[in-house]
């Protein structure tokens, strides 16, 4: 499993194309660890995505600020 790098960076250059102005990541923690879904059984397939999300998030970092939700309804009730 893993190896979905480039289709997770498509799909925040279309996000960000599109005019959006947030990208949204969310897994599972029960994911992070081996069995803790359908997709990631085994340490390799584990250890495959950490792999995947460092590459992606070195990628996305000079892109974006990283925020909570909280924080981004804050800056939007702000900017009204």
């Amino acid at each position: 499993m893993g190896g979905n790098v480039e289709t997770m960076k498509k799909v925040v250059e279309q996000t960000l194309t599109q005019g959006n102005d947030y990208v949204e990541y969310m897994l599972h923690s029960s994911e992070y660890m081996p069995g803790g879904s359908p997709t990631f059984q085994n340490e390799r397939d584990i250890e495959r995505l950490y792999a995947d999300l460092e590459a992606f998030f070195s990628w996305l970092a000079p892109q974006v600020k990283g925020m909570t939700l909280a924080e981004y309804y804050q800056r939007k009730i702000t900017q009204r």
